[in-house]
């Protein structure tokens, strides 16, 4: 797609697509699976509570990382009416989302979410985090560092939010147990040692009004970038 920009430096490692979930045809039944079967049936939270969380603290001027298949943007009303940019690693996902999402006329790019994103242009009023943080190698405690990687993007008063699935409410129910063992052991997911408190102590570290709720096994975060937060400068910032 032309308007993928290109990516900035090496790409750490990701989880590989072992179940083709991110393919084409992964991409068409997805929303199905994981949102009408997966969220409702095994983690305990209903696809409406993801799409009202995202309604919530979404603002005009929005990025998306980690964008999926942009279940939720696509049925927020009246959405990003001023600006949305959509950030993934793989270009397959970016351009599924862009078509879905055309309406809103995305600018997308190829971006590293552990590294610092390098994007010309002002910075954001919110910055979503859907999905992302159960998706990547590691823990919470190391893949904090995608919250100062999105630093360079963030406005002073930006809201930060997203959601993500937790250890915590898993030993609760068998079905959620052997789904959160399969989808590990297929490597969909990284989140075996994923905990609340290590979420929360990631967000104080560099938020402020830090708030989080399990529901089910999925915990849904959001933060207020602090006004006196020390930025790099961004070329499309006015001084």
């Amino acid at each position: 797609m032309d308007r993928v920009a290109a990516t900035i430096g090496a790409p750490r490692a990701v989880l590989p697509d072992t179940a083709g979930i991110y393919s084409d045809t992964g991409l068409h039944v997805y929303d199905t699976l994981v949102m009408d079967v997966l969220a409702r049936h095994a983690w305990g939270c209903p696809p409406e509570r993801f799409v009202a969380f995202y309604r919530e603290h979404l603002r005009p001027n929005h990025a998306d990382i980690g964008v999926g298949t942009g279940y939720c943007l696509d049925r927020c009303t009246p959405g990003p009416t001023s600006r949305l940019a959509l950030i993934d690693l793989r270009s397959s996902c970016l351009e599924h989302c862009a078509r879905r999402l055309e309406r809103f006329r995305p600018e997308i790019f190829v971006r590293d979410a552990r590294e610092p994103i390098q994007i010309d242009t002002r910075r954001f009023d919110s910055i979503g985090l859907g999905g992302l943080l159960h998706s990547l190698p590691g823990d919470l405690r190391s893949n904090g560092v995608v919250f100062d990687a999105i630093a360079p993007i963030a406005a002073p008063g930006a809201v930060v939010f997203g959601y993500t699935l937790v250890r915590d409410g898993v030993e609760r129910s068998l079905r959620r147990r052997l789904v959160h063992r399969l989808l590990n052991g297929l490597r969909i997911i990284d989140n075996r040692d994923d905990r609340m408190v290590d979420l929360a102590a990631e967000l104080g570290r560099r938020f402020s009004d830090c708030r989080l709720e399990l529901v089910g096994s999925v915990a849904f975060f959001s933060a207020i970038v602090p006004s006196s937060a020390v930025f790099q400068h961004s070329p499309g910032d006015t001084l």
